[in-house]
């Protein structure tokens, strides 16, 4: 984000805009607040059978996919579990599906499961996926895993669930960075699975780290540390834990940016007087310069295939987003409206750039149309505290961001419609979540 120095740093954040009545436009600022796009459907999910070689954890693989597909939003779970448990006992002992007496419970869609263990190396799912009101099976294969992680196995069968029912990527396998203050004023760069679980730290600085970001397809982050009471942008590889210096020049050195694509990191360093933009290799080599003016420049981010840049500047005067060309070239401004844009985020299908917005003293996300049309904007928050820090999920569908709407600083995820907004965290504060990339993509 743009940042403006006090102690240790302070956040410089998004946008003002008026607050139009739900549903409607207001016709001075263009931005709509939308009904909700998406309509969940019903699925069963009941207990999973077993042989004898399934862990005696087995039957967490079943509460995962449960919990997985009620996070994406493109599913409710049916309300009565013990009925949906009752039903599926008689089609295993009658060896037939009775899709009527599903019809009758009001599923729209019926997962079934059996997990084996048929090596020492491999844990086994059959999946049997139902859709109801045609009574057709959408789904059926083994789907296999690690002994040692029963987890890992209920996140590939939600992914696939989604996959076929609502022909989109799912993100149960993805993972998430943030940034996690366990105790006062230590912070550190945290790694959690999408549903939150797991989360462990992956600096332990004992001090303030910042602005966490992905590389090289997930296998590495960039990050700004204050150790040493200065400001330098560090990597660190997320298997080894082996560490690198990208920038530690005189100033500050903060907001690093990766993209694959260009193997190139775009950065704010004020080296040279004022916060401009530069990018780099991931080694900070090759640093060259892309902005130069008297405003101050933040909160970098690349579009996906690395040919235009998005950041936030106060050269209008506020802090509104720009978007300029890899290599500074070509700047423009793309939100004309309100008086405080900040902490852009480009998604990952390249349409649309979600941002912090400030209204009436609180922070909302907001998206709006990667060409910039003032019409396109759309609030996804409201009413529930600050919500700052977007980060769109690797499918385009989900956002994470982070909000003090109970009273402490978490992670939630929600739809791109701003629906379904869930916490992913609740110990601690934690802040800056960054979404990684899909498993194929590592």
């Amino acid at each position: 984000m743009l940042r403006l120095f006090r102690f240790p740093f302070a956040l410089l954040m998004s946008v003002l805009l008026l607050v139009p009545v739900a549903g409607q436009e207001d016709s001075s600022l263009g931005v709509v607040v939308p009904r909700k796009s998406y309509e969940p459907t019903v699925i069963a999910v009941p207990s999973f059978g077993k042989d004898e070689g399934a862990p005696v954890q087995f039957d967490t693989i079943a509460r995962v996919v449960r919990r997985d597909l009620q996070l994406t939003g493109f599913f409710t779970l049916h309300p009565d579990q013990n009925a949906v448990n009752r039903l599926n006992m008689q089609d295993v002992h009658n060896q037939r599906v009775n899709i009527e007496a599903w019809q009758a419970l009001g599923a729209e869609h019926y997962l079934m499961a059996d997990i084996s263990r048929p090596n020492a190396t491999t844990l086994r799912a059959r999946v049997l996926l139902y859709d109801v009101p045609s009574g057709k099976m959408v789904l059926s294969r083994y789907i296999d895993g690690n002994p040692e992680d029963v987890r890992g196995l209920g996140h590939r069968i939600a992914d696939e669930v989604v996959r076929f029912t609502k022909f989109t990527e799912g993100i149960a396998q993805t993972q998430l960075i943030f940034i996690s203050e366990q105790m006062p004023g230590i912070k550190e760069v945290y790694l959690m699975d999408a549903d939150g679980y797991n989360p462990r730290p992956l600096t332990r600085y004992n001090n303030i780290c910042t602005s966490p970001a992905w590389g090289a397809n997930g296998t590495e982050f960039y990050y700004t540390s204050y150790h040493g009471n200065r400001a330098n942008i560090y990597g660190q590889q997320l298997s080894s834990g082996n560490r690198w210096t990208i920038a530690a020049y005189g100033g500050t050195n903060h907001s690093p940016e990766g993209n694959s694509a260009r193997e190139r990191l775009v950065m704010v360093l004020s080296k040279d007087g004022g916060s401009e933009l530069y990018t780099a290799r991931r080694d900070g080599q090759e640093l060259r310069r892309l902005t130069e003016t008297k405003a101050t420049e933040g909160s970098p981010c690349w579009s996906p295939d690395g040919s235009r840049i998005a950041f936030a500047s106060n050269e209008a005067g506020g802090v509104q987003i720009f978007v300029a060309n890899a290599d500074g070239s070509g700047r423009r401004r793309l939100t004309t409206r309100g008086s405080w844009n900040d902490a852009p985020a480009w998604s990952p299908d390249g349409t649309r750039i979600a941002f912090s917005s400030r209204i009436e003293g609180r922070f909302d996300i907001f998206t709006i149309s990667a060409d910039g049309n003032p019409d396109s904007v759309r609030r996804l928050t409201i009413g529930q505290g600050n919500n700052e820090s977007p980060a769109w999920a690797p499918n385009s569908r989900h956002l994470a961001f982070s909000s003090d709407r109970s009273g402490r600083w978490q992670v939630y995820m929600m739809l791109d419609d701003g629906s379904n907004q869930q916490p992913l965290t609740s110990s601690g504060r934690n802040t800056q979540p960054k979404w990684g990339p899909l498993p194929a993509e590592r």
